[in-house]
């Protein structure tokens, strides 16, 4: 036990030398989202992916390389007979092949909505890494919040040992008041160490998600007033349907997933390769020239063609089903967030207005009534954890409430803080 104190104080000491000298800016939620949106590795990767998407639309709607051929025919193998025989010459040819017409446009208009795509993925994650920003910040919050209470708390827990020890001293008192005591004395050291290791790990969470490097901590967070929020289900959902990324993805890979079954049905009507010809004699006899037209015969259709065909159709079938998952999605998400928007709401207002001010009205006549024998330890000790965990849990509400419209934003697009 006293080797659990000793680095619980530990932890406390290094808390209070150097939490304080490194917060000396405050962090505000604003600031730590523009950082993301700058540095955040995720952002650029898919931004990356966009732009590469992007470059394909030209290429799909190119014609194919034309090839250029030479050759040489040649009379007998003793000796070069070029210009001497009227079967040797250089020939040279230039073949350029020419798809069914419809093809090159449903190939451009696929890779545009791939592009497009790509596009919306990359919005999806930049409103995703801010709403991540979001979360920790308001963990970050949550845990400066509580380390207050527990300081607050523990000159209390401080006058309440002495008034145990005192009353132990004049044998008023029983020793089972003094350990209960000095236990919630410790338990408030506990619960400050664990409260430091949530703040790290929101820490850990805004430095992964802004990019940044070193040890220094972050800042103490700045307060931001309770964000306003009055929507109605309809209206978060119309919101969502118009604006979130992650269904626009869905919705031009469904259209992708359309030109590519048009594509493949075209597939079996030949392209067409045109090769003009020219052959040189020499020796005065007439040069010669050729055009010849070839098409591939889709002797094999049932094999490649058919099975394209049936490959795509099965393809849509999956993008227009990962379509209806994702609005399903978006719909439960925004309900279920609108419920915890709404039981905070309650919870808040009952702590704010009736629990807590009635529990702090009691903490001083509970140390003055066990002071004078009045009241046994459990019950001062009730009475002094009453209000501040009320608060805790107040603070708490308010961070779920603020989570919660976060998760939203993510959905209907608001990226900035307080919208």
């Amino acid at each position: 036990m006293e080797r659990l104190i000793r680095s619980w104080g530990l932890a406390v000491l290094l808390w209070m030398i150097f939490i304080p000298a490194a917060s000396a800016e405050d962090v505000r939620l604003a600031d730590l989202m523009d950082e993301a949106l700058r540095n955040n590795p995720e952002i650029r990767t898919a931004e990356a992916q966009a732009a590469s998407a992007a470059q394909r639309i030209s290429r799909e709607a190119s014609l194919p390389d034309p090839v250029l051929s030479a050759g040489y025919q040649n009379e007998g193998f003793k000796r070069y007979t070029y210009g001497e025989s009227q079967f040797s010459w250089w020939m040279f040819s230039l073949s350029q092949t020419f798809p069914f017409p419809g093809k090159r446009s449903l190939q451009r208009e696929a890779a545009s909505y791939e592009a497009e795509s790509a596009k919306a993925a990359a919005e999806r994650i930049r409103r995703e890494v801010v709403g991540r920003v979001r979360q920790a910040y308001y963990d970050l919050f949550l845990a400066d919040r509580e380390l207050d209470l527990i300081r607050e708390r523990k000159p209390l827990a401080s006058k309440l040992e002495e008034a145990a020890l005192a009353r132990y001293a004049a044998g008023t008192g029983t020793q089972e008041d003094v350990i209960m005591a000095q236990s919630a004395k410790y338990m408030l050291l506990e619960n400050e160490s664990m409260a430091i290791s949530r703040r790290e790990s929101a820490e850990a969470a805004i430095r992964r998600e802004t990019g940044r490097t070193g040890l220094t901590p972050l800042g103490r967070p700045v307060e931001t007033p309770p964000t306003p929020f009055g929507y109605t289900l309809e209206e978060l959902v119309g919101k969502a349907s118009a604006n979130s990324p992650e269904l626009a993805e869905r919705q031009r890979m469904v259209l992708v997933s359309e030109k590519r079954l048009s594509r493949a049905e075209r597939e079996a009507w030949p392209d067409i390769t045109l090769m003009p010809q020219y052959f040189s004699l020499g020796d005065g006899m007439e040069d010669m020239w050729a055009l010849t037209a070839s098409i591939p015969l889709p002797v094999f259709y049932r094999q490649k063609q058919g099975a394209a065909i049936a490959e795509s159709s099965w393809s849509l079938v999956s993008s227009r089903k990962e379509l209806e998952s994702a609005r399903l999605k978006v719909e439960s998400e925004i309900r279920d967030n609108l419920a915890t928007i709404s039981a905070s709401d309650k919870v808040i207002d009952l702590y704010r207005n009736a629990l807590i001010p009635k529990a702090r009205q009691n903490i001083d006549a509970a140390i003055a009534l066990f002071s004078a024998g009045r009241m046994n330890a459990y019950e001062a000790l009730s009475a002094l954890k009453a209000p501040f965990d009320y608060e805790l849990t107040l603070w708490q509400q308010r961070m779920q409430r603020e989570k919660a419209i976060a998760r939203i934003k993510v959905l209907t697009g608001d990226m900035e803080d307080g919208t």
